[in-house]
């Protein structure tokens, strides 16, 4: 007896329910053989396309790396860009390594607009660090975007306050807010950049102070300018108008006094004023000859003219109001 009759006489005795389950076993066995097969070689396709790509990917980066070293930075932006689309067209972008890379090769070409792309990337990306802030505000200030510089700059210190250009930036904040007449925020900044910052910047310290009308401010800060510098403008105006003025009115009132009161006493009040009257009389006249004689500005002239009036000297109080009239 063959194998088919013994086949025949099994499938017999086998129930409709066991027959059933026979056909289906088959059928599978059938199935994975068509199927295993390309299933296992398309698996195996995939494997080694994804190897190839992994191969090219990591040989892209070596080879921009190499042409950065060598200073090559048109070949070396070429070759990051790869990396980049290979991230990107993978909806990968977050785990792209080279954007800070590629940034800074396009910065080193001229290429500032896509330098600031990629360095905005690279801000989503986990490689994103205290540089990524730094230099995008870098960025930003060269192609004049102050608004954009500020955001990155405050982003920076918020996120690494410790950082090594933390007070770089600090500093940069001061100065943008003095470049915008942002007088207030120029205060506030003043007291968290570093003292050496402050030392070269007294001069802006007097100019938001002067814009708040912290008078008092302006005094201490107009001597500390002429101490170090003794032409300074800004403090020889600063000083010669508050001693002109403070003459003027102690001058008015003490006359006033006296002419509504002329008494001895009141007479020796008078003159104990006007020792203090003349005293700051000169001293305005000697800073305003300085401003003067840098810039003959007609006002300049009229306090001049102003001052020797008061000291008793028309001829020269004349000259400088003819000055200040326009007339030679």
């Amino acid at each position: 007896m063959d194998l088919h009759d013994d086949l025949t006489k099994h499938i017999r005795r086998t129930s409709f329910a066991g027959l059933s389950k026979l056909v289906t076993f088959v059928a599978f066995i059938q199935f994975f053989m068509r199927t295993g097969i390309l299933a296992i070689i398309t698996l195996s396709v995939l494997l080694m396309t994804s190897c190839s790509g992994g191969k090219q990917l990591s040989q892209n980066k070596d080879r921009a790396e190499s042409a950065f070293k060598s200073g090559n930075y048109t070949e070396a932006l070429r070759y990051y860009e790869e990396v980049i689309h290979a991230y990107e067209s993978g909806n990968d972008a977050t785990n792209c390594p080279v954007y800070a890379r590629a940034a800074e090769a396009a910065g080193k070409i001229g290429q500032t607009e896509k330098a600031i792309r990629y360095l905005e990337a690279d801000r989503y990306t986990r490689f994103a660090n205290a540089d990524t802030w730094f230099d995008l505000s870098l960025l930003y200030r060269e192609i004049d975007n102050l608004s954009k510089e500020i955001e990155a700059l405050e982003e920076y210190l918020r996120r690494y306050p410790e950082a090594d250009k933390a007070d770089l930036a600090r500093t940069r904040l001061f100065d943008i807010f003095m470049e915008t007449g942002n007088w207030e925020y120029a205060r506030d900044q003043w007291n968290v950049i570093p003292e050496s910052s402050r030392e070269s910047r007294i001069e802006d310290c007097f100019v938001f102070n002067r814009a708040l009308e912290n008078d008092h401010a302006c005094d201490t800060l107009a001597i500390q300018l002429l101490k170090s510098d003794d032409e300074n403008q800004l403090a020889l105006e600063w000083m010669a108008k508050k001693l002109f003025w403070e003459a003027e009115r102690l001058y008015q009132d003490e006359m006033k006094a006296y002419n509504e009161n002329r008494t001895n006493k009141q007479y020796r009040q008078l003159l104990k004023a006007l020792d203090r009257v003349t005293a700051d009389f000169k001293t305005s006249l000697g800073y305003f000859k300085k401003l003067y004689d840098a810039d003959p500005l007609p006002e300049y002239a009229k306090y001049l003219g102003d001052i020797y009036n008061r000291l008793d000297d028309p001829k020269k109080a004349e000259f400088y109001y003819q000055k200040s009239s326009g007339n030679q």
